[in-house]
């Protein structure tokens, strides 16, 4: 259904840092390319129970050659400010408003800077941004096609890139149970976005729409496992889409992918891409 519920959270004022939640995140995905390679970047910052966890990770294509930074720190040790965005810890750090973010970080082997530009609307996750979440509630709304551009830097060599990035922004809030869930953010051209929800575990899930007036559309869908990748379908887009992702950071209970999207969207081809967060596996 088209949403007329009323829009719950406001990105530019929910870009600091909220005291008043137990979990704050900002959560960056890009898809970057140089003159010969694809590079897949996570950039990820969240205070959770006093602490900070961090990580930075960095993907190539086609060798396949990784690299990641992941850390937790006091809450004391690092800058989460709740006047505007200003996210600092020893490997990464974020500032800029909803226009223009300015996004840096650092794994063991390589730097990353990129300048990040909005050029479309606002996706609010349930058209509201703000929904039940494990006993609480939680908001979440995205920039999902972020025009990046920047330098990353191996070994003394600082190489051009561009492309496009998502930025996921989250706060939860009174949960009564640890979070298991699967997420893709799936950027499918044409200003054509989907953030996709499975927190039941069995594939069935829902997503939200982002079309390029800015119009929320929210449908039940369907993941399917298939030989080591999944199906997405929703009945009410005529979507049918094929992922195939691939890691691109993972610790204990947490998996993020790079993922390559192929299928049809009400009758057309498309081509895309996303990531995806599986949390609690």
């Amino acid at each position: 259904m088209n949403t007329t519920r009323p829009t719950l959270s406001d990105a530019a004022a929910g870009l600091a840092a909220n005291s008043a939640v137990d979990a704050d995140s900002w959560w960056f995905g890009g898809k970057l390319y140089d003159r010969e390679k694809v590079l897949w970047v996570k950039i990820h910052a969240m205070e959770m129970g006093g602490a900070c966890l961090s990580t930075v990770a960095l993907l190539q294509e086609p060798d396949g050659r990784t690299g990641h930074k992941h850390v937790i720190e006091s809450r004391d040790g690092v800058t989460l400010s709740a006047d505007s965005l200003d996210v600092k810890t020893s490997i990464l750090s974020v500032g800029g408003n909803v226009d223009e973010l300015e996004i840096a970080g650092a794994t063991d082997t390589a730097s990353i800077r990129l300048t990040l530009r909005r050029e479309g609307p606002v996706l609010h996750n349930g058209g509201a941004g703000v929904f039940p979440f494990f006993g609480g509630t939680t908001g979440q709304y995205a920039l999902p096609g972020l025009t990046a551009s920047g330098t990353i830097t191996e070994e003394g060599v600082a190489r051009r890139v561009a492309g496009r990035t998502w930025f996921d922004r989250q706060w939860i809030s009174g949960t009564a149970e640890a979070p298991r869930f699967t997420w893709l953010g799936l950027d499918l051209g044409a200003g054509r976005y989907l953030s996709v929800w499975d927190t039941a575990g069995d594939g069935t899930s829902w997503l939200t729409e982002l079309r390029p007036d800015g119009s929320h559309l929210i449908t039940r869908a369907r993941r399917t496992d298939r030989d080591g990748h999944w199906v997405l379908t929703a009945e009410s887009l005529d979507v049918s889409l094929d992922i195939t992702h691939r890691e691109l950071f993972a610790t204990q209970g947490a998996y993020t992918g790079a993922c390559h999207v192929t299928g049809t969207l009400a009758g057309e081809d498309i081509e895309g891409h996303g990531f995806t967060d599986v949390i609690g596996y």
